[in-house]
């Protein structure tokens, strides 16, 4: 249902690259008797890259020089290492985020960030009262997202299932690309740009512009914004429920609005719009001036709000707190990623530790590599040392034979090993009681047969238990050469 589709043109969008994608949920609740997926929820999402931009300049006269170093660079780091660094400019090595110590090939690029109650309504019972909603969960549903060029999809994308949600119930969520590489290949074909976050150092000032992108959620008669703001059809209230149509049949159309800052604290900022944004638009991205995503949509002040300077404002969350966010979130997909000591390293470097300072037994990691190259080497001699036996067993035993040996042979490993790890003991005590219960099997199967029958079992079961016995006899002769 929701394999890449194949690019089908290259995008032109409103306002050079498209920054903003459709955010779709759906859900399918067996105990509902629910045969297929339906429409959850729908509202935006955007790319937010995990490394930060490279701006060395490239100016001047000699620019293409500096290009050219910098590619050459590349093809020597490519050439000399098995993965290719963080990107950004060059900092110390506390400064980087943490998934910025992985290599790219084993992590996330992008975060597509999103509103938590769009991936999540069932988390929002202050919004989504329908009792329903209660018995829906992560389990029941999938997740895409879609580009549109005006009015007109182009492809759609597959997500990961793994959404994570911000700690302390903001209305905050990242969720992750499928198959990402060639994902983000087609995206930026299609002219999607990956947006970077604003610079926390950077000042807000009252009045500067913000440009709010994102998708309204409409009947498919909207053919564009303004048919959409004259008709306004978009205000629904999410405590209703909507029984006229079991099928959703509203499309998504892009909407692009500049407002002016208002004010703010730590947490909210407001800024004025020409009109109220929609719903649809939330958890899409808030832009500066400088093409910098400085937050994340969240919501509409009501209309009827008393102070009328913030009444039908537009409501969104600073980037510093969508940072904080995002720095919790990279640690959680780090720690899954790296094995427990790597991350510990990463956790003293973050704290500021230098190389020299970081506490880590490097006696312990070379003893682990003895172990895994002797663990190698013993394998190796051991599977060596099998097909000699399986040659062996060739020259005197039919095919069939062989097979019903090895048959046997592995029906009663499983089983020693099975006993080993549920009752322990002595392993050459289980190795009896396993032989000594197949011996007892085949006993029990002679009995129900004919003389002639018997005659002809018996000779089968005496060449196999010849043959393991000068298996376990080679065994120990090899065993006391070496």
């Amino acid at each position: 249902m929701f394999r890449t589709a194949t690019v089908q043109s290259s995008a032109k969008s409103r306002n050079g690259g498209i920054k903003s994608l459709a955010l779709s949920v759906y859900f399918k609740q067996p105990d509902f008797g629910m045969k297929r997926y339906e429409i959850l929820s729908r509202a935006t999402t955007f790319l937010l890259a995990v490394d930060p931009p490279d701006e060395t300049p490239h100016e001047g006269k000699y620019a293409f020089l500096d290009e050219h170093i910098q590619q050459r660079e590349a093809r020597q780091r490519r050439q000399n290492y098995a993965h290719e660094p963080a990107g950004g400019p060059r900092r110390k090595v506390e400064a980087l985020s943490w998934l910025e110590y992985c290599p790219k090939k084993f992590r996330p690029v992008v975060h597509c960030v999103a509103a938590s109650h769009v991936l999540a309504p069932w988390k929002w019972g202050n919004y989504y009262t329908q009792p329903w909603l209660q018995q829906v969960k992560a389990e029941h549903c999938v997740y895409s997202l879609e580009v549109y060029d005006k009015h007109k999809p182009l492809a759609k994308f597959a997500l990961n299932p793994y959404p994570i949600h911000h700690p302390e119930g903001r209305d905050l969520a990242l969720i992750h690309l499928k198959q990402e590489e060639e994902a983000l290949a087609q995206l930026q074909k299609l002219g999607v740009d990956i947006l970077y976050r604003r610079d926390d150092e950077t000042p807000f000032e009252k009045g500067q512009d913000i440009v709010f992108d994102g998708f309204v959620v409409t009947e498919d008669n909207t053919t564009n914004q303004d048919d959409f703001s004259a008709s306004n059809s978009n205000k629904m209230n999410p405590n209703e429920d909507d029984d006229d149509d079991d099928d959703d049949t509203r499309i998504f159309l892009p909407y692009t609005e500049t407002g002016q800052l208002l004010f703010g604290n730590s947490d909210r900022f407001l800024a004025s719009t020409p009109t109220p944004l929609p719903e649809g638009l939330c958890g899409g991205p808030a832009i500066d001036q400088d093409g910098k995503v400085c937050g994340v949509v969240e919501g509409v002040v009501p209309e009827h709000f008393d102070d009328e300077k913030m009444a039908g404002a537009a409501s969104f969350i600073p980037s510093v707190r969508l940072g904080e966010f995002i720095d919790y979130a990279e640690e959680i997909m780090l720690k899954e990623i790296f094995p427990t000591k790597m991350y510990e390293m990463v956790v003293d470097y973050k704290r500021g530790l230098g190389r020299e300072e970081v506490e880590y037994n490097m006696d312990d990691a070379v003893s682990e590599e003895s172990e895994k190259k002797e663990t190698k080497a013993m394998q190796t001699k051991l599977g060596s040392a099998f097909e000699d036996r399986i040659e062996s067993l060739k020259n005197h035993h039919t095919m069939e034979e062989v097979n019903a040996i090895l048959t046997t042979i592995r029906r009663e490993r499983d089983e020693v090993m099975d006993i080993w790890n549920r009752e322990g003991g002595d392993l050459d005590e289980i190795i009896a009681r396993v032989r000594a219960k197949t011996r007892q099997t085949q006993m029990e199967i002679l009995a129900t047969l004919s003389e002639k029958e018997k005659q002809e079992m018996q000779q089968k079961l005496d060449k196999r238990e010849d043959a393991n016995v000068q298996e376990a006899q080679y065994e120990e002769k090899k065993e006391g050469s070496s």
